[in-house]
């Protein structure tokens, strides 16, 4: 019995290994800036040779003025949770470009909830050694929650590729 199941968890292991080879990993930060500066730790996971999944959490620091006041500013520091999915194409070398849609959560302030939706846009080279580089545009317009309103940030992503 314990021969079966020695041998059970060495092909389970071999099957995610291979798998693990099918797909490219990233891992890394991506800083950026809009309607407030961004700082997030990045994965990346392709599904298929086209299709990529990012997933991007960090926190989100700013300042901005309320609303129906005599310009009272107040700060903007909460976790963000950005999801997107991208078709990606290889160009010459390793370069590669990417577009797709992008759902945001946030708790601005650490109070309360919002969401948002938009899409992301952007270049990525992959470097002969295991890093990879990306310059990204993600707009994104917040309709739900307390923070609502346009965020057009721009970031860039430093990844280790596995």
């Amino acid at each position: 019995m314990k021969k079966l199941l020695l041998s059970l968890v060495a092909l389970l292991a071999l099957n995610f290994a291979v798998q693990a080879q099918d797909y490219d990993i990233t891992t890394g930060v991506r800083v950026g800036y809009g309607a407030a500066f961004t700082t997030e730790v990045s994965a990346q996971a392709f599904l298929n040779d086209i299709n990529r999944l990012e997933m991007d959490l960090g926190f989100r620091f700013g300042s901005h003025y309320k609303k129906n006041t005599d310009d009272e500013r107040y700060m903007y520091f909460g976790p963000a949770l950005t999801l997107a999915f991208h078709w990606h194409w290889f160009l010459a070398g390793g370069f590669g470009i990417y577009g797709g849609p992008a759902v945001q959560f946030s708790i601005p302030h650490w109070n309360g909830f919002s969401m948002g939706a938009g899409g992301q846009v952007g270049f990525d080279y992959q470097f002969d050694a295991p890093f990879q580089i990306a310059l990204d545009f993600r707009p994104i317009f917040n309709f739900f929650g307390n923070y609502r309103g346009f965020d057009p940030n721009v970031g860039i992503s430093l990844r280790y590729a596995f």
